[in-house]
């Protein structure tokens, strides 16, 4: 396997690390689908929550989780979608996605500057000393101006607070299979614990994904790459949740996934720096500078895309119909009990 000094792949944020760190966003070996589908949401907004609301905690790094907690909540939503109905689906999305940005200048600042540090590591051996150290002070301090604004609004924090509030009542009263309580606002119908639950969103996830692949290189403008890299993380969070009907296979495919979606991740990333900068040249006075800047970063971009295109080629190698359906194999394999002292070990 490549390793991480490999020159087309990202080596920031997650990089190599295993893509199913958190083992709780997965079903439980033992888990019915329905119940587990409700446990893994709970625990999101319950980890999202725990930082929004601890008054002495790493409020950045609580930004951090909450968002990514957001974000695997929408996988969630786009897997059971079938289940809860189109409405329920697009409410929910719509909440989440709304309160997600609320909190975008908070990272959104760091992610840029990151970058810039980044992209002149990669190519130390050949700039020159303290290059582009103006520039990324002036990011820097153009981030702590926004996160500062995003504090001292007594309105953002609390808002988020009071939706993930809700959004938890709500998705603990989901009605499942055998479940005698009323049903919640959350669902209006039980969710099941049937392959057919997950089954429509897992195709559309990855149908999806792989049309828009097509339409990033076909048109390989940054609005279509970023849609294609929101699908391919989407789809990576499905896979995790699913780990547990074959975990040495699915736990693989989740982390090439994790590795395409850090390809185009850090390709977006550049791609908004470029755009800022050219908006905004007082970042990045010096003409020359700005040349070698826009320079470093197409040719870091047109690697990261090249890397891309091989990663997503064997993520989307199947057609959508052989991709369910061989999940579905993996279903009814793992609804089959195994001979005494066979049983799978969960690390």
């Amino acid at each position: 396997m490549t390793g991480p000094t490999d020159p087309h792949l990202p080596d920031r944020r997650s990089g190599y690390l295993p893509a199913v760190s958190h083992r709780r966003f997965a079903l439980a070996p033992d888990e019915r689908l329905a119940e587990g589908m409700r446990r893994v949401t709970l625990e999101q907004l319950d980890s999202a929550l725990e930082g929004l609301t601890r008054p002495d905690g790493d409020i950045d790094s609580a930004v951090h989780r909450a968002r990514k907690a957001m974000k695997r909540l929408r996988a969630i939503l786009r897997l059971v979608r079938d289940a809860i109905g189109d409405d329920v689906y697009r409410a929910e999305n719509a909440l989440l996605r709304d309160t997600a940005r609320l909190l975008a200048p908070m990272r959104d600042g760091a992610v840029i500057a990151a970058a810039v540090r980044d992209l002149r590591a990669r190519y130390d051996d050949r700039l020159a000393p303290g290059i582009f150290d103006d520039l990324v002070a002036r990011l820097d301090e153009r981030h702590l101006r926004r996160r500062r604004r995003v504090l001292e609004d007594e309105t953002i924090l609390p808002t988020v607070v009071r939706n993930l509030r809700s959004a938890r009542a709500r998705y603990a009263s989901w009605p499942v299979e055998g479940d005698h309580r009323l049903p919640g606002v959350a669902a209006a119908r039980p969710l099941v614990h049937s392959f057919s639950t997950v089954a429509g969103g897992l195709a559309r996830t990855y149908r999806r994904g792989r049309r828009e692949m097509r339409q990033a290189f076909d048109e390989p403008t940054e609005h279509n790459f970023h849609r294609w890299r929101k699908r391919v993380k989407y789809l990576r969070h499905q896979v995790e949740i699913l780990r547990p009907l074959w975990p040495e296979v699915l736990e693989a495919e989740a982390r090439e996934l994790d590795r395409l979606g850090e390809a185009l991740g850090e390709e977006h990333d550049l791609a908004v720096m470029l755009r800022l900068v050219a908006a905004l040249p007082d970042l990045c006075p010096d003409p020359v500078d700005r040349s070698l800047l826009a320079a470093l970063t197409q040719h870091r971009r047109a690697e990261l895309r090249t890397a891309a295109r091989i990663l997503g080629t064997r993520a989307y190698a199947e057609e959508p119909d052989a991709f369910v359906a061989r999940f579905a194999s993996y279903w009814r394999a793992w609804q089959t009990p195994l001979p005494v002292g066979m049983e799978p070990i969960d690390p």
